[in-house]
């Protein structure tokens, strides 16, 4: 990993190496490939596919259920999310 050094003086940045404690833990060499990413990331939309558009009109002002019906669709949302 490096980062770019800068000084006070008028002389482009260089390049310098990050301490080594700063880096991340390398994992096992061809643990994941690139399609097993890509499959994971391209399915990770999918999770929410299950929840259902609300499909409310709201008043003005909002009453209290129609607001409870929003709060309870942004709750399955984020459930939905986790999995």
């Amino acid at each position: 990993m490096f980062a770019i050094a800068s000084t006070s003086r008028s002389v482009p940045p260089r390049a310098v190496r990050a301490p080594q404690e700063k880096l991340c833990p390398q994992g096992i060499p061809d643990e994941v490939s690139a399609a097993d990413l890509s499959f994971a990331f391209g399915a990770t939309s999918a999770n929410t596919n299950g929840v259902q558009l609300l499909g409310l009109t709201v008043s003005d002002p909002p009453t209290q259920s129609e607001l409870q019906a929003v709060a309870n669709k942004i709750d399955e949302l984020i459930n939905a999310s986790r999995r």
